[in-house]
């Protein structure tokens, strides 16, 4: 792969990350928010389906796709696909800091660890296809 379409397959997944790790964090938002546990699954259907922030969620989880395929159509899917756990780390912070979620010290780790294995596949080839 030529360094002009990498680095727009690049592009395209940072944007796709992105879009994926807010639209998590949306929906877990809006799901918290619109699942009270009471009343009928009609009504608990009715609020989740009430949500704007499902709706945005959704619209950005959309976009993640449709910007996961355009990569899928510049590279390979064993360099795209792994590409799409950078999200791990973005979503986790967006959470930590938007949710007020707690994160432990061995979610951490793996996220790290998950991240490390992220820069492999994603740099490595840009080292050995020159």
């Amino acid at each position: 792969m030529e360094w002009k379409d990498q680095s727009r397959m690049l592009g395209l997944m940072t944007a796709a990350v992105a879009a994926l790790a807010i639209g998590e964090v949306l929906l877990s938002k809006g799901m918290k928010g619109a699942s009270g546990g009471e009343g009928r699954w009609t009504e608990q259907v009715m609020g989740v389906l009430g949500s704007p922030w499902i709706w945005a969620g959704a619209g950005l989880m959309l976009l993640h796709l449709v910007l996961y395929m355009a990569a899928l159509g510049k590279s390979d899917l064993s360099l795209v696909l792994p590409l799409t756990a950078a999200s791990y780390p973005l979503t986790t912070l967006l959470a930590r800091q938007y949710l007020g979620e707690q994160i432990g010290t061995t979610r951490w780790a793996g996220i790290a660890l998950i991240t490390a294995g992220v820069a492999v596949v994603g740099l490595g080839d840009a080292f050995t296809r020159r």
